[in-house]
């Protein structure tokens, strides 16, 4: 395979992630162009980055204040000048067999499909990679430039307007390689669920009983055993536990912002 020949812009935002964004980038090594978006890093990220670009990699690194994340990956696509983009975070790499997977899309003749889910498969602490049986999550992450919107009115958790159909990879992964520590996950985990919550509430959104009630549970029978995280032991039930607590958070969240001041 050519280095760095393939028709793709890969867009990164990043801040601090010196020990994640090297591995991130020698994984892009297909891609034509590399757009990489910091938002004020201090910790040596910026220097990683520039050893890269001296090495040959074609990175495109601009500086952003941080304006939340569906405007950053705006801010990142709008410097994009491939045909295809391919929204990659620091912390995940891709491996060998994606990486054929989206040379071989990008170079097809075949226009029909103009984005693809990926699967992600995560790292879970103490244990490693999810177990391989485990149904992975699928983002939609590649796509051609011309033919998708971002949302930028919600906070957390991009959301694509695609014009055309969109499709599945069938082979490979990313792998999302994050040891955070159960703290800091669950930190993670309030503070995205307060960004969701003021995104609901501008979309009009109001609290009910039943997703208070039922959505929690739902969540973790959902990754539990429908995504077979029970195959990683305590470890898949940790994280399956961390998906309801999330899910808990905000509509628990959602009911606190629609109750009526108490004099």
């Amino acid at each position: 395979m050519t280095r760095f020949a393939s028709p793709v812009s890969a867009l990164i935002i990043c801040k601090n992630e010196v020990d994640m964004i090297g591995p991130c980038l020698e994984s892009l090594d297909f891609c034509a162009e590399i757009v990489v978006v910091d938002s004020g890093s201090t910790d040596g990220t910026l220097e990683a980055i520039d050893r890269y670009s001296a090495d040959g990699f074609p990175i495109k690194l601009v500086h952003n204040d941080w304006p939340g994340f569906p405007r950053q990956r705006q801010f990142a696509l709008e410097r994009a000048t491939q045909p295809w983009c391919l929204c990659i975070e620091a912390d995940e790499r891709v491996d060998d067999d994606l990486r054929k997977s989206i040379v071989a899309a990008v170079n097809s003749a075949n226009p029909s499909i103009e984005g693809w889910y990926i699967r992600r498969r995560d790292w879970l602490n103490g244990y490693g990679y999810a177990h391989r049986w485990v149904l992975h999550n699928r983002l939609f992450r590649l796509f051609r430039r011309d033919k998708v919107s971002i949302d930028v009115t919600v906070r957390v958790h991009e959301s694509f307007a695609v014009q055309g159909k969109t499709a599945v990879m069938a082979k490979g992964v990313l792998l999302h390689r994050r040891a955070m520590s159960l703290q800091d996950d669950m930190a993670r985990a309030n503070s995205y669920s307060t960004l969701k919550v003021a995104t609901l509430l501008e979309q009009g959104r109001k609290p009910r009983l039943t997703r208070l009630v039922f959505s929690p549970l739902a969540n973790f029978l959902k990754f539990y055993l429908l995504k077979r995280y029970f195959l990683c032991g305590r470890h898949g039930f940790v994280y399956a536990m961390m998906v309801m607590v999330y899910s808990f958070a905000t509509e628990a969240k959602l009911f606190e912002a629609n109750q009526p001041d108490v004099e």
